[in-house]
């Protein structure tokens, strides 16, 4: 399975700033949109671990990414990622989601404390908001989605350097693992 990339996904993966080599967790992945265009960019140990809780999503993830699965480059799981544990060392540089709406619907459940124990030091967590231009949901909007997510990542205590970027569509919030 391919398919056309969604203007969302093609603005956004440039925004990680992606070398190739990163370790990258992405939550609710489903249908890998964004899995195929970070996998055209892995060098090295690059590595993404592909997260959502249907399995449907699973499924359609490994359809529209086979190539990558059969060359040991993407990791897919089923679980929801209020469920996640973080087991073991801290393993990735990057996680990111495309609009994943747990972390301003019920911040609590969003467990920021586990996202960020999963975080390699220094590493990165982007949130990304919108599907387009005047889509991103900002403090014109009515909802302030930038402020909720950034105030549930500023209240972890687990990351530092909290920032919200509504420039560009999609909106995106920013945090870093502080180094230790």
């Amino acid at each position: 399975m391919s398919g056309r990339t969604p203007d969302h996904i093609a603005r956004l993966v440039p925004r990680l700033g992606l070398t190739g080599t990163e370790r990258i967790l992405e939550l609710g992945a489903a249908p890998g949109a964004a899995v195929a265009e970070i996998g055209r960019l892995l060098t090295g140990d690059g590595h993404v671990t592909a997260l959502d809780r249907s399995a449907v999503g699973v499924r359609r993830i490994r359809e529209r990414n086979r190539d990558l699965v059969d060359a040991g480059r993407l990791t897919v799981v089923e679980q929801d990622l209020t469920t996640l544990e973080a087991d073991g060392p801290p393993r990735f540089d990057v996680i990111f989601a495309s609009n994943v709406n747990v972390f301003w619907t019920h911040p609590a459940r969003a467990d920021v404390g586990t996202l960020a124990a999963l975080l390699v030091p220094g590493g990165r967590l982007h949130l990304f908001y919108g599907y387009g231009d005047g889509d991103s949901p900002g403090p014109d909007s009515g909802r302030d989605i930038g402020g909720l997510v950034a105030a549930t990542l500023e209240r972890s205590g687990a990351l530092v350097a909290v920032t919200v970027d509504g420039a560009g569509a999609p909106l995106e919030i920013r945090a870093t693992k502080g180094r230790d």
